[in-house]
């Protein structure tokens, strides 16, 4: 899937996540609640969508491309 195809809040979501790999952190920047923040971000990190955004960006930082 494409990034595209992600809610304004879940593309917010990978944009904080890509910053610092820390989900929680992610899901309070994107705007969730600090209440549910933590298990928000296990459940985004579950997505598919969210996962293939995700999976490009940290692939070419690690050098695996």
């Amino acid at each position: 899937m494409t990034r595209t195809r992600l809610t304004p809040k879940k593309a917010r979501f990978v944009d904080e996540y890509l910053i610092d790999l820390n989900a929680n952190q992610a899901a309070i920047r994107a705007g969730y609640s600090e209440k549910t923040a933590r298990q928000v971000g296990a459940e985004n990190l579950s997505k598919p969508d969210i996962a293939a955004a995700i999976d490009d960006p940290v692939q070419k930082r690690s050098g695996r491309t």
